[in-house]
């Protein structure tokens, strides 16, 4: 292939990585018009076949496979995934053709790369529909997200590796990565690991600060200033529901790691005021507005063989199992660590685990011997929200059945999953 054709793919895919969709459409169409009469066969085929990746990228960083499919009886599907899917196969028609004409080598490898590209798309689409659907769930099954998107990631690894198509390979593996880190920061998290977390958070803050910084490259964003700009230019959809869903998980972080962060600075308030949740803030408003004993939550490391306790550990420390209470640590409590209650809640943990596992419903039990109530429920499959009154409380006090359904519910995340189709509007 001629350095010039080579230097208009370069450019055409540089623009779709960086959003700039029109432009990549003007780029193919005048590359198209001014291409010698020599050139219409599998060269021109392809310039014909590459405005429509970039209106398929243009819907799929917008969301646009989330959006009510306009598919019926005779009725063409005009569904996102249908497109890639007819990218897929026209660009498979362009390599058959381009092989049958004997054409330069490098059309045949991108035509046969697109395709590699146009199926890991329709993969990502089933995934995040996947990820929306099990938001209106009671629990996120993120062993199963993580291995889905594992599976994409490693299916695609030596994928479309022209260096044409560098950009965009770039750009998707970005996405999978910030992906991938953030399930993984949901799993360690969810099994009280300080240091893993952080890490996971960290590396997917850090591949999103790498994406934004490809973004902010665009040409149309540089001409653009002040508050109008903002409004006019916004992130992509699909960046924006990403800059959430870890923000989400931040926030998490900063409850169940309260204590251990709070070691660290003098002033934690100030930090998580500028969290999009101020879980601490918010079980503090509680605790004071009703007069609760405490509000608190309690990690089960029961037959955890490499449970450590909270914080940092070094990893060739040898760690002692637990036993008994020392198996369900207070992992964040306010105003005080009621330890002399710590038996009770473990009692009501065990004997009302069937009802706490479903995950629907907030369980209330009354010692009659310390004239005291426990309220509880799931955020996490080893991790309980409870809440101590010294007085009988009932499910009628509907204040503090919401409290705890709601307050359990936000921690597991399912809403900024759900929400992912409310981000398309």
């Amino acid at each position: 292939m001629m350095d010039h054709e080579e230097d208009f793919l370069n450019l055409f895919f540089t623009q779709v990585s960086q959003l700039n969709f029109e432009k990549a459409k003007e780029l193919a169409e005048r590359e198209r018009e001014s291409s010698k009469p020599g050139h219409s066969g599998p060269w021109g085929m392809l310039l014909t076949h590459l405005p429509q990746i970039a209106v398929a990228e243009h819907s799929y960083v917008d969301l646009g496979f989330l959006l009510p499919k306009n598919k019926g009886f005779l009725r063409k599907d005009n569904s996102l995934r249908s497109m890639y899917e007819s990218s897929r196969t026209d660009f498979r028609r362009l390599e058959d053709m381009a092989k049958l004409a004997c054409s330069d080598r490098t059309i045949i490898t991108v035509a046969n790369q697109l395709v590699q590209f146009c199926t890991a798309r329709i993969e990502l689409i089933d995934f995040y529909e996947r990820m929306h659907l099990m938001g209106s769930g009671k629990l996120m099954k993120y062993e199963d997200l993580l291995a889905q998107i594992d599976n994409i990631v490693d299916k695609h690894a030596l994928s479309f590796p022209h260096m044409v198509l560098t950009s965009i390979k770039a750009a998707l593996s970005l996405e999978c990565e910030i992906l991938t880190h953030l399930l993984r920061s949901q799993l360690e998290m969810q099994m009280w690991r300080f240091l893993q977390s952080l890490m996971q958070l960290h590396g997917a803050h850090t591949r999103i600060t790498a994406w934004e910084r490809t973004l902010q490259n665009r040409e149309s964003w540089k001409l653009g200033f002040g508050a109008t700009f903002l409004k006019t230019n916004q992130l992509p959809a699909l960046f924006q529901w990403l800059l959430k869903l870890k923000a989400a998980f931040v926030s998490k972080f900063s409850l169940y790691f309260y204590t251990t962060l709070a070691q660290q600075t003098q002033d934690m308030k100030m930090f998580t005021s500028k969290l999009t949740t101020d879980y601490y803030h918010k079980i503090q408003s509680f605790q004071r507005r009703n007069d609760a004993v405490a509000v608190l939550l309690v990690f089960d490391a029961h037959e955890l063989e490499d449970y450590a306790g909270p914080g940092y550990h070094h990893p060739d420390k040898v760690t002692e199992p637990v036993h008994d209470m020392e198996c369900y640590p207070i992992v964040v409590s306010y105003p005080v660590k009621p330890l002399n209650h710590m038996v009770n809640i473990v009692n009501v943990l065990t004997e009302r685990a069937a009802d706490l596992a479903a995950m629907d419903r907030v369980v209330f039990s009354f010692s009659a011997k310390e004239q005291s109530t426990y309220v509880m429920a799931l955020c996490d499959p080893r991790m309980s929200l409870v809440v101590i009154f010294d007085s009988k409380k009932t499910e009628k006090d509907t204040h503090i059945t919401n409290f705890v359904f709601d307050m359990s519910l936000q921690l597991r995340c399912n809403k900024v999953f759900a929400n992912l189709k409310l981000s398309t509007k």
